[in-house]
This record gives structure tokens, C-alpha cells and sequence, in this order.
């Protein structure tokens, strides 16, 4: 009989599920879009209350004029561009760590919205996008009609 050995509360399937979304971080951060160009990805915070979604991004240094956000379908796309205007031919740099460029994301909104009653704001390099959420539709029953296939068979 074979014995079971527990250890603790290591649950490897959790583990596997980090380690995973620690490569995706690492790939977004790393790799160049294969669509052209280097785009980098944007964190989001993506919540919800009764009335509202709201999705929560840092794009610090960026111009309210330089962010774009659009809808369209279920999807909501967020694209902002940082342009590095320092003079870089006569430094010697020890590190570089700031990012510029082209940052982008879409998800996939949890609920249907109202797109007249969209807000985005920019307060502290923090992008704050209120989606007020639609009401549903009212479920309308639909009459299922079948067809007989012998007119003998009336019973």
C-alpha cells in the first residue's frame, strides 16, 4: 500500500501559476511586439462595484494629449507614448532604466458599459477610467416551433 506524503501547505499547481505569470511579466517587459515596433505593456488594476468598472493604470511623465483610450466590442485599449528628449550622444550612462516609447494594453471588460457615460482622468500619473456599467436587457422568450415531419402523425 502505497503511503501518501504531505508537505505542508506546498500546493504545486499554485507554484506552477506564479512561475508562469512571472515569465509573462518577463516577456512583456523584455521582447519587442512582433506587430512592429517596441511596445511596452501597460499594468492595469481592474475592479468593479454595482454601478461602475473602473481600470487603474500608472503613466507617469505622459500628456493627457498623448493617451488614448477606446472601446470597441467588449474590449477597452489603452495606448500612450513617452518620447525620451534628453540629448544622448555625450552621456556616458551607468544605468538606464527609464522606459519610453510606445505602451499599450487591452482587456476584455467583465461587464457591458454605457459608452456615453465614460470618464478617464489623469491625476498624479495615475489613469483612472470610470465605465459605468449598462443596464442589462431584459431576457425576452423566444417561442421554440417545431416542424412535424409526417402529416400522418398527429397524436
Amino acid at each position: 500500500m502505497s503511503k501518501l506524503i504531505r508537505y505542508g501547505d506546498y500546493d504545486p499547481f499554485a507554484e506552477m501559476s506564479r512561475m508562469v505569470d512571472q515569465m509573462r511579466n518577463l516577456m512583456d517587459r523584455s521582447l519587442p511586439s512582433f506587430w512592429g515596433g517596441e511596445t511596452n505593456s501597460l499594468a492595469l488594476d481592474v475592479s468593479e462595484d454595482d454601478k461602475n468598472i473602473i481600470v487603474q493604470t500608472p503613466i507617469p511623465g505622459v500628456n493627457e494629449d498623448d493617451i488614448d483610450v477606446n472601446i470597441q466590442g467588449d474590449m477597452l485599449t489603452i495606448s500612450a507614448e513617452t518620447k525620451d528628449e534628453r540629448q544622448q550622444e555625450d552621456r556616458g550612462w551607468h544605468m538606464r532604466e527609464m522606459r519610453y516609447g510606445k505602451f499599450s494594453r487591452t482587456v476584455r471588460l467583465p461587464a457591458e458599459v454605457n459608452r456615453s457615460k465614460v470618464e478617464a482622468g489623469l491625476h498624479n500619473g495615475v489613469l483612472t477610467i470610470t465605465l459605468p456599467k449598462a443596464q442589462p436587457s431584459p431576457v425576452q422568450r423566444i417561442k421554440v416551433k417545431a416542424e412535424k415531419l409526417l402529416k400522418g402523425n398527429n397524436k
